[in-house]
This record gives C-alpha cells, sequence and structure tokens, in this order.
C-alpha cells in the first residue's frame, strides 16, 4: 500500500528531517534480520540481544556560543522482532505487533551514571485482511526518540523527548489495469518538553492508478488534511494536494516513485485566513549499478509550501529536503555507507522575525560482521544548522563506535 503512506503537504517534522537511518535500532534491527530469531516460542518471533556503544561528540547541547564536549559509554540488551496475536483470518493472515527497543545504562563524562533508551522505541501493529476482494489493512505505529539531531526546532538542547503515534486504514483494489486505494489516517505528535510544538493531524487520501506492467504504474495522489496544534496561540490548518506520479520498477536498474502537483494550505489565524499555495514535489530512488552490482544509490528529494511543527513559534513553514545515501559491501562482511542530506525550512508567517534554516548533515558509517552473532559499527555523523536568528546556529561532530552481540 504505497499510495497510503504519503502524508498530505501539512507533514511534520519527522518527515521532513530526512536523516540517515543510522540510529542503533536501525542497525541492531537489520542485523537481526540477517539471522534467525533466537526466541520462537509460540507467538513470539523475536532476537534478544546485548549492545556495547561508546559516543564522543564535540556539542552535545547543540549550542552556538558554549558548546559542551562529552564521552558516554553505553551497555544494555536488545529485543528486535514480532509477536503473531492469534486467531489466524480467513485469507491466512496474522495480527502481527513488530516491536523493537534498547534499553541501556550509560555512563557520561559529563553527566555519570544514568538509565536511558539510547535507541528509539518502535511498535507496528499491522492487521492485513480482504473484504469483498478489496484489501485492508489496518495499522499503528508508535515511536519514541529524544536525540536533538532528529529535529529541526532543537538547538540549545541535549535531549528532545519525543512520542509519535500513528493509526492508519487502508483500502485498495486492482480492476485489471486500473486500481483504486483510499487511506485515512490519525496522527499525534507529542513532546512534553515543547508543548508548543505538540499536534493532532488527519489525513484522507484518494489514489487511482494505471499499471503498465505488474511493477510499473502511474498514479494520481489526492490528499486533504486537518492539523490541530496543542500550543497555546498555534493556529488549527487545513488543506489538499495532488500529484501525478510514477512507482515501481522504471528501468532494469532504477526503481521508485517521482510525482509532482499543487498544494493549497489555509491557516487559520486571529487575524484571519492565510493561504498558503505551491508546487509540491516527491522522489525517492534507488540505482543499482549495472557494473558494481554490490553499490546502491539511494536519492529521496521533498519540496511542500506548508508544513506544520518544523520551527518553533511557526504555524506554517515551506520545506525542501534532499538526502544522497550509497550502500557499498566492500566485502562479503563489510559494508560502507555514506550519507548527505540537506533540508531548508523557511517560516511563511508574516512577521519580521522569521526563522530560516538550512540543515546539513553529512554520515559515513562502516559495518562489519565478525562472526553470525557478533558484528561491530564505526560511524561518524556531522551536521550544522545555520539560522538567520541569533543563537540558533550551531555545528556538531559525533563519533560512535558499538558491537552487536545476538544470543
Amino acid at each position: 500500500f504505497f499510495f497510503s503512506s504519503r502524508r498530505r503537504h501539512t507533514r511534520s517534522l519527522c518527515d521532513w528531517s530526512s536523516d540517515v537511518c543510522s540510529s542503533d535500532l536501525v542497525c541492531l534491527s537489520f542485523l537481526a534480520s540477517s539471522q534467525a530469531q533466537n526466541i520462537n516460542w509460540g507467538p513470539f518471533r523475536l532476537n534478544l540481544g546485548a549492545v556495547a556503544e561508546v559516543t564522543y561528540t564535540d556539542n552535545k547541547n547543540s549550542s552556538e556560543n558554549n558548546p559542551e564536549s562529552d564521552t558516554e559509554f553505553r551497555v544494555g540488551p536488545t529485543i528486535s522482532g514480532a509477536i503473531i496475536i492469534s486467531p489466524t483470518l480467513p485469507g491466512g493472515e496474522q495480527l502481527t505487533l513488530n516491536v523493537g527497543a534498547s534499553y541501556e545504562v550509560s555512563y557520561s563524562l559529563k553527566d555519570g551514571t544514568k538509565e536511558t533508551f539510547s535507541a528509539p522505541i518502535n511498535v507496528a501493529l499491522v492487521l492485513p485482511f480482504y473484504v469483498a476482494k478489496w484489501d485492508v489493512t489496518i495499522s499503528d505505529t508508535f515511536s519514541f526518540s529524544d536525540d536533538p539531531l532528529e529535529k529541526t526546532f532543537a538547538f540549545n538542547r541535549d535531549k528532545v523527548p519525543s512520542y509519535n503515534n500513528t493509526a492508519q486504514i487502508s483500502v485498495g483494489r486492482n480492476f485489471g489495469r486500473v486500481g483504486f486505494n483510499f487511506a485515512a489516517s490519525r496522527s499525534d505528535k507529542l513532546y512534553p518538553d515543547d508543548p508548543d510544538q505538540e499536534e493532532t493531524s488527519y489525513q484522507f487520501s484518494a489514489t487511482p492508478s494505471y499499471f503498465f506492467r505488474d511493477n510499473y504504474s502511474v498514479f494520481l495522489r489526492n490528499t486533504y488534511g486537518i492539523t490541530d496544534p496543542h500550543g497555546v496561540g498555534k493556529s488549527d490548518s487545513d488543506g489538499y494536494s495532488s500529484e501525478v506520479g510514477v512507482n515501481g520498477q522504471i528501468t532494469q536498474n532504477l526503481s521508485g516513485s517521482v510525482s509532482v502537483g499543487w498544494s493549497h494550505s489555509n491557516v487559520y489565524g486571529t487575524n484571519g485566513v492565510d493561504h498558503v499555495d505551491g508546487i509540491s514535489s516527491t522522489i525517492a530512488l534507488n540505482y543499482v549499478q549495472p557494473l558494481r552490482p554490490n553499490t546502491t544509490y539511494s536519492i529521496a528529494f521533498a519540496r511542500s509550501p506548508g508544513i506544520t511543527a518544523a520551527l518553533q513559534n511557526s504555524d506554517i513553514t515551506e520545506a525542501t529536503s534532499v538526502t544522497l545515501s550509497i550502500a557499498h559491501r566492500l566485502s562479503r562482511f563489510i559494508t560502507l555507507a555514506p550519507v548527505i542530506s540537506w533540508n531548508h525550512l523557511q517560516d511563511l508567517g508574516k512577521k519580521t522575525n522569521a526563522e530560516q534554516v538550512d540543515i546539513v548533515k553529512i554520515g559515513m558509517g562502516v559495518s562489519r560482521q565478525f562472526t553470525r552473532k557478533l558484528s561491530g559499527s564505526l560511524q561518524y555523523d556531522f551536521q550544522t544548522r545555520s539560522s538567520n536568528l541569533a543563537n540558533q546556529s550551531y555545528d556538531v561532530n559525533k563519533v560512535t563506535v558499538s558491537l552487536n552481540y545476538t544470543f
């Protein structure tokens, strides 16, 4: 259900940060998926493991004028996999709860010893079934994170806890070469330390498509969404967008999705209604070098004239993001993964101190499978935030060395 996963033009921060998937949890999930589950009992299909990690950063508090360096040591258990919940539906589908978490005890040269969820918690509940030949999927995903580098509005902070929950239903069916997909979702974003950034949003979409072949189609995606910010003085907004695009195996070596369209938003402020219009576009492509099959190039581009929860004191923000990533297998056991991304955010509010931000991230990761159960990684990340407002720009360098063991 590719089309139903596309959020509307007033999407929140996490849809536009375009970060490299370099978190501990992502690495652990990838490593765990390459091995058989070490817990295969009843409904449980889980991998239990442990992680030991050292991280150095030269600007832990994301500060422009008073950066603080720190070295942190972490060790703790990890879990990833799925829980299959009975009963099995008539079509053979099962209710699946995907889980992943890392609980760790850490020692920081700056802050001492503490217990922490240094990697995000992710829980996904997926229920697929059929109704009168229509494919129906009901899902709910929950995640927690506290890394300030994952939030475009975070500066002068060393922790930004956030909770995100999205519930969605998607209905689709193919009539020969013609397909239809309908989806509805609710997303709740909670920031305990930043209540002004919290919001609830609803999205409804209808997407007809035409399949030239089994794995290649052209589609017209139409969405309508409503955003209800929780912050005092924040303005409600709604809007719609339409995008036409192609999706699937575009050529033998190129796959992904490309779409372009028009977006309109209404922001309901105390002084009336502001209208925001503009071109919206999304590109997500993967290219495999035919002469070097061990190398995969991925590019993601997105532009929206109006998103929410991206900048502080902003009701709606224009956003543009580009991410280029490469995955190259140096050998059977060693993988190199460089990534570079750029995000431009501009507050569209009618005020003299409207913020404009450019965020550039550069990452270089190397992973190594030492034994069937033991793996390791070295990750370097650089991030710079450039703002036109005072004391809201910073540079951060971070190096992480980790060992992961699966029992």
